[in-house]
């Protein structure tokens, strides 16, 4: 029974850019909704139940603080993951260049990226909801510099294991 490889790869990299692009906005779209059941919530009959302070504090809650840290607690896991799994990745050195071309690539999809985002919590509706998340706009507003320095730590971690071969050939790594 052959045994898949789940080693990363230079494709984490992609994966980490898109992952956090789309859960920041639709973070900040089930936000929104969030905001506006509060609101049905806080202006008509069911406010004058004796639960309704209790729910209008936990939508408050996780509005204000539960998603932003989930957000911010779940990229971390990704670039911690990516780093660990680059010390499991074994690579030919004749991939240097599509290691430093995908890195590349992913620098420059990230500044779009980045900038949709942007584009997205300017508009008046969300960009309410957006301001109450400082956390999320902060990795999204860095998204350029996150994405360069763990694409690049990774790609170290992994080129430094081809040119620290103890062995001192190519031979050993494949």
């Amino acid at each position: 029974m052959e045994r898949k490889n789940k080693r990363g790869d230079v494709t984490d990299i992609f994966v980490f850019v898109l992952i956090a692009v789309f859960l920041a906005i639709s973070f900040i779209v089930v936000l929104f909704v969030n905001n506006e059941v509060l609101d049905i919530i806080s202006t008509t009959a069911l406010n004058e139940s004796s639960a309704s302070s209790s729910i209008i504090d936990s939508f408050e809650l996780i509005n204000t603080q539960t998603v932003q840290r989930g957000y911010a607690l779940f990229i971390g896991i990704l670039m911690i993951g990516m780093v660990v799994s680059a010390f499991l990745v074994r690579v030919h050195p004749a991939f240097i260049f599509i290691y430093i071309i995908t890195l590349a690539f992913a620098i420059f999809v990230s500044v779009y990226l980045g900038n949709m985002y942007s584009d997205f919590i300017a508009v008046d509706e969300i960009a309410v909801i957006a301001n109450q998340q400082p956390m999320i706009n902060f990795f999204m507003e860095n998204l350029l510099k996150i994405v360069l320095v763990v694409g690049a730590l990774s790609m170290i971690i992994v080129l430094s294991k081809i040119f620290g071969n103890p062995e001192g050939s190519v031979d050993s790594i494949a």
